[in-house]
C-alpha cells in the first residue's frame, strides 16, 4: 500500500504549482485501515467534492468519520455499505451499531479534492479529475478496491481508469475492469438517492455480479 503522507505531500506541490490554496484540500481515503485491510469485499465509493460546511471534516474525511456516520449522506453510504457486507437485510433492520461499524470498512474519496458548495459543476469535477489524474490513479490503485461504488461520477470515472463501456450506454450496468480485478458500479449520489427504494435497487444491481474476488 502506498504511503498516503507522500501523496498528500505530492497534491500540496501539485496544488501550489497551478495557483490552488492548498489549505482546502480536504483528506480522504480509506476510514480505518486496521479494519478495511481484514474486509472483504473491499469498497471504495467514489464521490464528487466536500461540502466546507459548518462542523464538517476540516481537512481530514476519515478523522471527521472515526466515530460513526454524520450528516444525510454519510448514513446513507453506511447503509448501503452495511448492505453489502450482511446479505442486504431489510433497510428498516439495519442500526446504528451496524452503520458505524459497516463505515469503518470502507474507503471513500472525491475526485475533486478541494473543499466547495452544496452544488458542484460537472464541468469543475472533470476539470478537477483532469488536472490531478495522476494522483487520482495512485490513491485508487493503492486502497485495491474489489467494488468501486461511483456516486454520480461515472462519466469521468470512463477515462480516468479507461474502462471499456458501450457508449450507447455507458452507465447502464456494472462494469468489471479486468486490469485491477474490480467491479465499477454506476450509481446515484447518496446525497440524493436516500431510502429503502435507492437500497433495494443497489441490492439488485449487485445481484448480478460476483463482486466478491
Amino acid at each position: 500500500m502506498i504511503d498516503m503522507d507522500i501523496i498528500w505531500d505530492e497534491w500540496n506541490k501539485h496544488y501550489k504549482s497551478i495557483g490552488i490554496n492548498t489549505d482546502r484540500i480536504c483528506k480522504d481515503g480509506i476510514i480505518n485501515p486496521e479494519k478495511f485491510c481484514k474486509t472483504k469485499p473491499k469498497i471504495l465509493f467514489v464521490m464528487k467534492d466536500v461540502n466546507d460546511i459548518d462542523n464538517g471534516p476540516k481537512g481530514d474525511l476519515p478523522g471527521w468519520l472515526k466515530e460513526g456516520p454524520k450528516y444525510q449522506l454519510w448514513f446513507t453510504i453506511a447503509r448501503w455499505s452495511a448492505g453489502i457486507f450482511n446479505k442486504f437485510p431489510p433497510y428498516k433492520q439495519i442500526d446504528l451499531k451496524m452503520m458505524k461499524d459497516s463505515l469503518e470498512q470502507v474507503a471513500a474519496i472525491n475526485l475533486k479534492k478541494t473543499c466547495g458548495g452544496a452544488r458542484v459543476d460537472s464541468e469543475i469535477i472533470s476539470a478537477y479529475t483532469h488536472q490531478d489524474r495522476d494522483l487520482l490513479l495512485k490513491q485508487i490503485n493503492s486502497i485495491n478496491p474489489n467494488l468501486i461504488i461511483a456516486c454520480g461520477v461515472m462519466e469521468p470515472l470512463i477515462w480516468l481508469l479507461n474502462l471499456k463501456v458501450n457508449p450507447e450506454k455507458p452507465a447502464a450496468d456494472p462494469i468489471k475492469d479486468l486490469s485491477r480485478k474490480t467491479w465499477i458500479i454506476p450509481f446515484r449520489h447518496p446525497a440524493r438517492a436516500t431510502g429503502g427504494k435507492i437500497y433495494n435497487n443497489l441490492k439488485k444491481v449487485l445481484a448480478k455480479i460476483d463482486y466478491n474476488l
